[in-house]
C-alpha cells in the first residue's frame, strides 16, 4: 500500500474510539421520534405514524482546494448537493429542501455566484428547493481563493415494507460520473509529487482538470419512488470505497461476491503515477460505481436495460 495514503491501525482504532465516546452524549439528546442512522448514510426522524423525515449533511472535501486553484466552480455545487442527496437516497427518501454554508476569506463575485448557481441548478435537477444558507467571511482562516462549503438536506420517506437480503439476491451498480468528491487528498498529492501542471495537463485526449473536476452524479434522477418497492438496500459509494460502503447497507456477516473487473479509463491516471493495486483503489474510490443496490433476482429485467445500470454481483449463502 502506498505511503501516500496509508492509514495506520492505531489511527483507525483511535477514530472509532472517539466516535463511540461521542455517541454516548449525542444519543442523550434524542427523543423517541429519533429512528437513528442505522445505515450510516442519513438519519431518520418520525414525525407521526405516516411521516418520516430524513436528514443528511456533507461537504466536498479537498476537492474545494482544486476548485480554488483552477478557479473552476461550475460543478462544485452539484458535488455538494449530490453528496447529501445520494446519502438520502440510501434511506429511500425524497429530497424536500436544502441549505448551504459557504465560508471564504472575502466574497469574490465569480466564485460566490458560480458556486451558488451550481447548488441551485443541482437542486432543481432533483426537484429540491434551496431555501436558505449562510455565508461567512473569515480572512484569518481562509487565504486567497480558498473556501469551504457544506450542505444540509431534508427529505421525506414513505412507508415501505422491509425487504430481507437473502442468498441469491442480485447486486446492481449505477455508473459514476468520475471520481465524484472522494480521494482528492490522494489525487492532490499525486499532482504535487509528480509536479503536474493541472491547468495544462491532458489525459486520454481531454483536459485533466475537466476529468478530475467532473461533478458527482445525482442518483435520484435514475431511481424513482416506485423502484423503492423492489430495492432491498442502497449504498452510496463515497470515502472508504466500494466494499466498506456496500457492507454498511447489508446485515453484518452477509457474504457476497462483487465483480468489478474493468476500471474506468480515468483510473489509469492514478495507476500511472503511483504504485497501487485495484483492491487498494477500491478502498478509496468508487471505481466507476457510484451507487449500489440489492434486489430479488426476479426483478432483474426491471433494471438491467436501464442506461448506466449493470449487474455487478450476488448475495451468497
Amino acid at each position: 500500500m502506498s505511503k501516500l495514503y496509508k492509514k495506520s491501525g492505531v489511527d483507525v482504532i483511535k477514530t472509532d474510539k472517539l466516535i463511540s465516546q461521542a455517541l454516548k452524549f449525542i444519543k442523550s439528546s434524542h427523543n423517541d421520534k429519533v429512528l437513528g442512522n442505522k445505515l450510516g448514510f442519513s438519519a431518520e426522524y418520525r414525525v407521526n405514524k405516516d411521516v418520516t423525515l430524513c436528514a443528511a449533511t456533507d461537504g466536498v472535501g479537498t476537492k474545494a482546494i482544486l476548485a480554488a486553484e483552477l478557479n473552476d466552480y461550475k460543478g462544485i455545487g452539484q458535488d455538494l448537493v449530490a453528496m447529501c442527496s445520494n446519502d438520502l437516497l440510501c434511506n429511500k427518501a425524497k429530497p424536500l429542501f436544502f441549505l448551504d454554508y459557504f465560508a471564504c476569506s472575502s466574497i469574490k463575485s465569480k466564485q460566490y455566484t458560480e458556486i451558488l448557481r451550481s447548488i441551485a441548478d443541482a437542486c432543481k435537477k432533483i426537484n429540491c428547493s434551496l431555501i436558505g444558507g449562510e455565508t461567512a467571511e473569515m480572512p484569518s482562516l481562509y487565504k486567497g481563493n480558498h473556501f469551504d462549503i457544506a450542505g444540509f438536506l431534508i427529505g421525506i420517506k414513505e412507508r415501505y415494507k422491509t425487504l430481507k437480503v437473502t442468498s441469491g439476491d442480485l447486486i446492481f451498480g449505477i455508473k459514476s460520473s468520475g471520481f465524484h468528491s472522494n480521494g482528492f487528498s490522494l489525487i492532490r498529492k499525486i499532482i504535487s509529487k509528480n509536479k503536474i501542471n493541472i491547468k495544462r495537463a491532458t489525459f486520454n485526449k481531454q483536459k485533466l482538470s475537466n476529468l478530475i473536476m467532473r461533478p458527482t452524479r445525482l442518483y435520484h434522477r435514475y431511481i424513482n419512488n416506485y423502484d423503492f418497492k423492489y430495492i432491498k438496500t442502497l449504498s452510496h459509494i463515497t470515502g472508504g470505497g466500494v466494499y466498506s460502503n456496500f457492507k454498511r447497507s447489508i446485515p453484518k456477516g452477509t457474504k457476497f461476491d462483487l465483480n468489478i473487473m474493468k476500471l474506468p479509463k480515468e483510473y489509469d491516471f492514478i495507476k500511472d503515477n503511483i504504485n497501487i493495486s485495484n483492491l487498494e483503489l477500491m478502498e478509496i474510490f468508487n471505481c466507476g460505481i457510484g451507487m449500489i443496490f440489492v434486489i430479488n433476482k426476479k426483478h432483474y429485467k426491471r433494471f438491467i436495460k436501464r442506461n448506466l445500470f449493470s449487474l455487478i454481483g450476488e448475495i451468497k449463502s
